[in-house]
């Protein structure tokens, strides 16, 4: 059953109302260190993400375009924020290119890894070590993570 007063969950959860020239009405965001950061604005940031991996790759457009299946040009305009990103890209993209899909949405939103620019650098770099993990150091270290802080999923008494 839907939430019968929305404002109740846009008060609970931060959001403010806000205008952006993606979108043709008011759309409801979560500010993030220096307010709240355009949609495009975000397609530029993971635009020049991706152009900096290809480059790190010394591959050319016209070889990742090939890649992907799409034509050079059409690859090009991703990388110039001219046209959207699906996810499925961005995922081959990730797969291709050799980066993880959170070193994505950290370039575009850094805000969803902290309050601050300094807590969202330093929670990045953390998951990104674990993400280079072995195996069984990260088991070791989810068990000792588990063991200094409860669970924040409350578990059902009955399983």
């Amino acid at each position: 059953m839907a939430i019968k007063d929305i404002q109740t969950f846009i008060d609970q959860n931060g959001l403010v109302e806000t205008t952006d020239s993606e979108v043709d009405k008011p759309i409801w965001r979560k500010p993030g260190f220096d307010g709240v950061r355009g949609l495009l604005e975000m397609e530029k940031a993971l635009s020049l993400f991706l152009r900096e991996r290809r480059d790190a790759l010394n591959l050319n457009r016209e070889q990742v375009g090939m890649m992907i299946g799409i034509h050079h040009e059409i690859y090009a305009r991703h990388e110039r924020a001219d046209a959207k990103l699906r996810v499925t890209r961005l995922l081959h993209l990730a797969e291709l290119l050799k980066f993880s899909p959170v070193e994505a949405i950290y370039a575009a939103a850094p805000q969803f890894f902290g309050d601050s620019e300094k807590e969202a650098a330093v929670k990045i770099k953390l998951v990104m070590r674990i993400l280079g993990l072995p195996a069984a150091t990260a088991q070791n270290m989810l068990m000792l993570v588990e063991g200094l802080s409860p669970d924040p999923t409350p578990k059902d008494s009955n399983s």
